[in-house]
């Protein structure tokens, strides 16, 4: 009776479940707190003892565990997934697989490395079923997820294996989620620590204090217990140990480690980094370093420093204080090992040189970014090669031009000039893009610098030439894969909707008033979201010129009653009063009915959005005869300036709220898309008004804002009374 599978009715996955792993995964501010807490309801929802959580290294070689519940203190490593048959074949099929007895197991496979990693997984001698999920995002298997029970063999029935489904399908949608959030809080939190390791190269001659600042930074980022940089001396073959850091003091400075031995050896001879999770059984490990500072190294990752193609040294750090070194840091220290070699060759480079010349010359020449270097007049007197290219002039012939008249040059014969507002929002100097019509280069960012002697004065300027065609290329391929990403999201979305609605209608029998609200919540989250989308395509089809509008002789006053219509809810739900001040008389215009009143709709939702409580939010509508030559400004009939408009008929909206007031500092961007002002606490998706821009300039009109900080905003926007074909 012991061996037989479990009879009792399964706990069923009840909304209330729903909604705590909706919560969870809304709320959690860290992954880790995302799996214990999914974790937790998924023990509930599926009745069993435990549950886990393996997640793929980037490269799809490995496999770890990297949470449990019941939580446990230690996690064991990674391991090969060709170790693991069972779980590799689930997820390359991406099917479920279930173990119902262990023990029933043939014996090999019983004390296979695969059944032992996955007991230590749940820590518990007793299990005896396994039921195996693929976590599946984006169409890229991710993982899997694990439930166990102890003692009691239990065969999963297909309705538990939809609800486990159902759970995997959510964890790895919000896992993917996360990652691509820490992934970017972990690029923008490397090259922070890239721009300090290159502020000291630059700032110091002392290669002691920048062997110090590098290994800090290093060891800061990646949360280690020590870490030592290497440099290999070129005479001798042997790695030299600059600097041990161990909790901000310095050891082994001076140490030789002969030529290929220990795996600082390897991996400078090989080029390729080592992950070592147990120093003491690699043959590799070079015991004499450690035992003789009675050091104990529990782990180690070393990456090589290379330099155009040959390596300069080593980075190894020691014990990870959480987890395991994984791929990805491998990956993320040896492209920063890459920028750290080449700050490390500068700083070699100023050493060698004598005067500020000849340092300047060697550091520029080793970039391929163009650096042009004027004195106080303007006068060029030194620039690198990749400057030389730019302009098509020798180096010499550069020199004694005015830096002045070059860059008017270059920008007379390009075919676009811009100044991103994105590089510019409170830059301290002004920075431009071109593309050129010849040579090379096509995209070229361009600013200048003053140059500063040691006592702070002004010594000339240098002026920067930055080839960012591969940039361009990165984000022309970000669009398309986003436009083609939100347009595959439409169909689901429907089919969701669709499902939904006839399951409200009772095509799948009678529900209760909470199914019912449920539903509701269900159906108004894929209505939002199939609105989003729409809104994401039509900003692409506008941008591309590809929008087509329906152009309707309407009301102005129908368009406003229209949209207050769809937020009169919103608004009432804090006591927030939507004011007319509508002039009589207003001629009917020939736009496009949807775009419009989705204008409309966007502005006064920002209004309610950011208005107090029991506040005001005025919608208005003017139209002006405006003569030929007209210039903006104050206008009486409106309390608000006006850009310069051409000559004709316009009609004036405008939408006033008043909430906190949009600073300056953002007036620039606030249209951009995904443009936020950070300092206000209600976010939204930062598409709304980019939108309302695009939209507007489709019909040939004009939006503006009129905004003080703490004084409220005034958006308006304005449209031609007939229609405009050109």
């Amino acid at each position: 009776m012991k061996n037989e599978p479990l009879s009792i009715k399964r706990s069923e996955l009840h909304p209330e479940s729903l909604l705590r792993i909706a919560t969870a995964i809304e709320t959690a501010a860290t992954l880790d707190e995302l799996l214990l807490l999914a974790l937790n309801e998924f023990v509930q929802g599926l009745d069993v003892a435990m549950c886990g959580v393996l997640l793929l290294d980037p490269t799809g070689e490995t496999i770890s565990l990297v949470s449990t519940f019941p939580p446990r203190v230690s996690l064991p490593p990674p391991l090969p997934l060709s170790d693991l048959p069972l779980v590799h074949q689930s997820l390359q099929q991406r099917q479920v697989h279930q173990i119902p007895d262990v023990s029933a197991l043939p014996e090999q496979h019983n004390r296979s490395a695969e059944t032992t990693y996955l007991l230590k997984m749940i820590y518990e001698a007793r299990i005896r079923s396994l039921l195996i999920i693929p976590l599946v995002a984006q169409d890229q298997v991710i993982g899997a997820l694990a439930f166990a029970t102890i003692d009691q063999v239990r065969q999963f029935g297909a309705k538990e294996v939809y609800v486990a489904r159902l759970m995997a399908s959510q964890l790895a949608a919000a896992i993917t989620s996360f990652r691509m959030i820490e992934e970017a809080a972990r690029r923008e939190a490397e090259l922070a620590t890239l721009n300090d390791i290159a502020a000291a190269v630059t700032s110091s001659l002392d290669p002691r204090e920048i062997y110090h600042l590098v290994m800090e930074k290093i060891n800061q980022f990646f949360h280690v217990d020590a870490g030592s940089l290497l440099m290999l001396d070129e005479e001798t073959g042997e790695l030299v140990f600059v600097i041990t850091l161990e909790e901000g003091q310095e050891k082994l400075v001076g140490l030789r480690v002969p030529p290929g031995l220990g795996i600082v050896g390897d991996v400078a001879r090989t080029q390729q980094y080592a992950i070592v999770h147990d120093p003491k059984q690699d043959a590799r490990f070079y015991r004499q370093v450690s035992e003789g500072i009675g050091y104990n190294v529990q782990s180690i990752l070393c990456v090589p420093i290379v330099v155009k193609g040959r390596t300069i040294g080593v980075i190894e750090l020691l014990n990870k204080r959480t987890g395991h070194f994984t791929e990805e840091e491998a990956i993320r220290l040896t492209r920063m090992a890459a920028t750290i070699g080449i700050a490390l060759e500068n700083a070699h480079l100023f050493q060698q040189v004598s005067t500020v010349r000849d340092r300047f010359e060697a550091i520029v020449n080793s970039t391929s970014d163009g650096i042009l270097m004027a004195d106080m007049r303007g006068v060029i007197v030194t620039g690198n090669l990749a400057a030389a290219r730019i302009f098509h002039r020798s180096r010499e012939a550069l020199i004694g031009c005015r830096l002045e008249e070059l860059i008017e040059e270059l920008m007379s014969k390009a075919l676009v000039v811009e100044e991103p507002p994105w590089l510019n929002e409170g830059a301290p100097h002004r920075v431009i893009e071109m593309e050129l019509s010849e040579g090379a280069v096509r995209y070229l960012r361009h600013t200048i610098l003053p140059v500063r002697d040691t006592a702070g004065m002004q010594i000339g300027s240098l002026a920067l030439f930055e080839d960012i065609a591969k940039d361009r290329e990165l984000a022309r391929l970000r669009d398309d894969y986003t436009g083609m990403l939100i347009h595959d999201l439409r169909v689901p979305l429907t089919a969701i909707m669709n499902g939904i609605m006839m399951v409200q209608r009772g095509f799948g029998g009678d529900l209760s008033s909470q199914q019912q609200e449920l539903l509701s919540i269900a159906y108004q989250g894929s209505e939002t979201m199939l609105a989003m989308v729409n809104t994401l395509l039509d900003i692409s089809k506008m941008e591309q010129g590809r929008m087509t509008l329906n152009y309707e002789q309407l009301s102005p006053y129908d368009l406003v009653e229209e949209a207050i219509e769809r937020l009169q809810v919103a608004a009432q739900q804090r006591q927030i009063t939507l004011a007319r001040d509508l002039a009589a008389g207003l001629p009917q215009i020939e736009v496009d009915r949807d775009k419009i009143v989705r204008i409309l709709q966007n502005l006064i939702d920002n209004a309610v959005k950011f208005s107090p409580d029991s506040g005001t939010v005025t919608i208005g509508a003017r139209s002006l005869s405006l003569p030929i030559n007209a210039t903006g400004g104050e206008h009486p009939a409106l309390s608000f300036t006006i850009p310069a408009l051409p000559a004709g008929e316009w009609l004036i909206y405008w939408v006033r709220d008043e909430g906190p007031g949009i600073p300056l500092q953002y007036h620039a961007r606030i249209f951009e898309k995904f443009g936020q002002v950070q300092q206000q606490k209600s976010r939204g998706t930062g598409l709304g008004l980019t939108f309302c821009k695009l939209a507007v300039e489709a019909h040939h009109g004009q939006i503006w804002l009129q905004s003080r900080e703490g004084l409220g905003s005034t958006f308006a926007f304005a449209l031609p009374v007939k229609r405009c074909d050109s």
